[in-house]
């Protein structure tokens, strides 16, 4: 029925209405114009119109189901279906191992690989996790039983008695089809036609689109009046706009920080004064990252311009302040008459004490017949739930009553205790004492913070760091990072596993993979991009590139040095029997910066202080033919494996990957077993001398000197 869009393969992104002429210019403005003069046709029931509008369903997570062309099979996944190395999950097993990290996620995937299958879909279509049977519960309101359900922001609530609430009622999984793909490399078309799929009751689910919007929705003649004279208002201004040169792109992210603060292009003069202050920001923040005095200055220069242009286009910068403006106030009229029309579910948020607030879908889609989709979204309304209103998390006991003014712009400003505040935003271990101090000082919250997706996350951490001082927390950790280093030559299957358990332990987003580029014959023949391919094919994408593998400066670098806790995982045969590593106490009677982490995790130590070794769980795999699975032993046999041997052992076969690791190791000298190499799961051990990784007789010989004695 629609266009493929040409946007990307996932449908990941649509754009709100009033951002067309920031993201199109002019012909961003025609096409928004477009859209509200359809959308009038449509709710005046005019069979002409060439417009179709969806409810925008809060369900998550986003659920791909299909069939994959490429091989016949059915499968289930989300949006990392997308990834450079795919998460595609056909069976309960790919479950686990792609997703095993977020038990939540796997057990909605798991459910949607049990029964989406039966209803016989046949493309790949793009859905909203709704509910399950275990969150479906039975609420009053206003004296009639409800089903209630959360899958995101907004709390859904049916009759019980209705026939959507009997439907849903007898349901196990429900979910809310919105987009179709035809395979895995073509572009989104908005739309899901779910009128041939089975039905079952122990399946709810549903396109989004409106059935019948005329009846449902109207349209008086006044709401049409002030509609058109939106437009032709917005018409006056954007025949004013030289949208030449203008810097579209950063008045958008700029904007979208001002929706967070709760504002929207409420006084065009305001915002251009912010959007100068934003841009200040962001050029001195360029600057403090330069090391050198030529690069500083080459900076200030282009900043200067950069300035300077806007100076020179203040006029049209307002005038397209005040443009997308008009757009914002016109799709709302729509917005308003669609509000009430959406089946029979009533909809709240939860103000964080678990008492419910009545509040609109999160919105709705419009998509025409060439397949551009835009959203029609009250963005300040769903904003401020979505940023007060965090998910199912509830009030701490904090006695601090200090209280925290954010000034979100030069006219608007919110006043809570860092009690209220530590409330509504989302959960965090991290802190920010800078941008605490800066919010203290009254600075705008759209000069602070660039990035209008972290707002949210940085006065988290900013409320954080206030709490922490105002409790004189025992520890100042805020983030345990956890590194698994190793050489990787190349990584196998055991090496994943370790990580997999690992990720499972610290937080995937914690932890990582560091090795080096060193390329050294025999034993390191890949640099580091041939063993990055290596890796993200085994599904691991955590990978830095380190200098030093057993330091990862490159990596810790990115963390606050003084509320950080360091882990190294290593293998209990080379770490914890070796003397080498001077784990206890030095000459002078001072702890040893290596510790283990066993002894320590309740008093961990920042990473200038401390680094913890923590024991890696042992996996043991044999190659046949080479006995126990290690760095020589499955070089070895890679360069003699033939396809169904390499796969095998790696767990997957690709062929750019099994040609690169054949030609490398087929021609190596390896040394014989009396290398000691990375064995039974483990990378290789921690040194404590710079550029020995690679001398393992070395290593063996004076593992024996110490324990003869010979050496201490």
């Amino acid at each position: 029925m629609w266009t493929i869009l040409k946007e990307g393969k996932a449908n990941t992104h649509l754009t709100h209405l009033e951002e067309l002429i920031l993201t199109r210019g002019e012909e961003g403005y025609k096409m928004a114009k477009q859209f509200l003069l359809e959308m009038i046709k449509v709710l005046r029931g005019d069979g002409n119109t060439k417009v179709s509008t969806s409810v925008k369903w809060d369900g998550a997570p986003a659920i791909f189901a299909g069939i994959n062309p490429e091989n016949g099979r059915f499968f289930v996944g989300t949006k990392s279906i997308f990834n450079k190395v795919p998460k595609i999950n056909y069976t309960m097993e790919d479950i686990d191992r792609n997703h095993g990290h977020a038990p939540g996620l796997v057990d909605k995937l798991k459910k949607a690989l049990y029964y989406l299958p039966s209803l016989g879909i046949n493309k790949i279509l793009q859905g909203d996790f709704m509910f399950d049977d275990e969150m479906l519960e039975v609420v009053n309101i206003d004296g009639e039983d409800h089903y209630r359900f959360k899958p995101n922001t907004i709390v859904y609530a049916v009759p019980v008695d209705s026939k959507l609430g009997q439907q849903m009622g007898n349901a196990k999984f429900g979910i809310v089809f919105h987009t179709t793909y035809n395979d895995l490399e073509s572009g989104a078309s908005f739309g899901a036609d779910v009128s041939r799929l089975k039905r079952r009751p122990d399946v709810w689910f549903d396109d989004a689109f409106f059935k019948n919007d005329t009846g449902y929705v109207t349209l008086t003649d006044d709401d049409e009046e002030r509609v058109v004279s939106l437009v032709k208002e917005a018409d006056l201004i954007n025949n004013k706009i030289n949208y030449q040169n203008l810097p579209l792109a950063k008045m958008n992210i700029y904007l979208n920080s001002e929706i967070r603060g709760g504002a929207f292009a409420d006084d065009a003069e305001g915002s251009y004064e912010g959007f100068v202050n934003w841009n200040k920001n962001r050029i001195q923040k360029r600057i403090n990252k330069l090391k050198s005095e030529r690069g500083k200055q080459r900076a200030m220069a282009a900043g200067k311009a950069d300035l300077e242009g806007i100076q020179a286009s203040k006029n049209d910068i307002l005038n397209v302040f005040r443009l997308s403006r008009l757009l914002f106030e016109a799709k709302n009229i729509f917005i308003e008459k669609y509000n009430n029309a959406v089946y029979a579910t009533k909809h709240f948020v939860d103000d964080g004490s678990g008492d419910l607030k009545v509040t609109n879908p999160e919105g709705y889609v419009a998509v025409d017949f060439a397949g551009n989709g835009v959203k029609f979204v009250d963005r300040l309304e769903f904003s401020r739930a979505n940023f007060m209103m965090d998910k199912g998390f509830k009030k701490p006991d904090i006695k601090e009553n200090q209280m925290l003014e954010i000034f979100w712009n030069n006219k608007k400003s919110t006043k809570m205790s860092l009690r209220e505040w530590h409330t509504l935003l989302p959960k965090t271990r991290k802190t920010n004492k800078k941008l605490f101090e800066d919010l203290k000082a009254c600075k705008m919250v759209t000069s602070l913070i660039p990035d209008s997706q972290n707002v949210k996350t940085l006065l988290a951490e900013a409320v954080q760091w206030a709490i922490n001082e105002q409790n004189n927390a025992n520890s100042n950790i805020d983030t345990i990072l956890m590194v698994y280093p190793g050489r990787f030559q190349p990584m196998g299957k055991h090496h994943a596993a370790v990580y997999r358990e690992l990720a499972k332990r610290f937080g995937e987003d914690k932890t990582f993979i560091v090795t080096s580029n060193k390329v050294k014959l025999p034993k390191s023949p890949l640099d580091f991009s041939e063993k990055l391919q290596v890796i993200n094919k085994h599904g691991i994408e955590n990978v830095v590139q380190v200098k030093n593998p057993y330091k990862a400066e490159e990596l810790t670098s990115q963390y606050d040095p003084d509320r950080t806790a360091l882990l190294f995982a290593v293998g209990k045969k080379d770490m914890m029997e070796s003397p080498r590593f001077r784990v206890g106490k030095k000459k002078n009677g001072d702890p040893s910066y290596f510790q283990y982490y066993d002894t320590n995790k309740n008093n961990l130590q920042p990473l200038t202080k401390h680094g913890y070794l923590y024991v890696a769980p042992h996996v043991s795999l044999n190659v046949p033919g080479f006995g126990e699975m290690s760095g020589t032993t499955l070089r070895k046999a890679l360069a003699e494996a033939d396809e169904q041997t390499f796969k095998d052992i790696m767990g997957w076969f690709d062929k750019d990957i099994y040609d690169l690791l054949r030609e490398k190791f087929s021609n190596l000298s390896e040394m014989s077993s009396m290398g000691g190499g990375a064995v039974s799961g483990y990378s290789g051990p921690l040194r404590s001398t710079k550029d020995d990784e690679d001398s393992e007789l070395v290593r063996e010989v004076l593992d024996y000197l110490f324990k003869q004695g010979i050496l201490k």
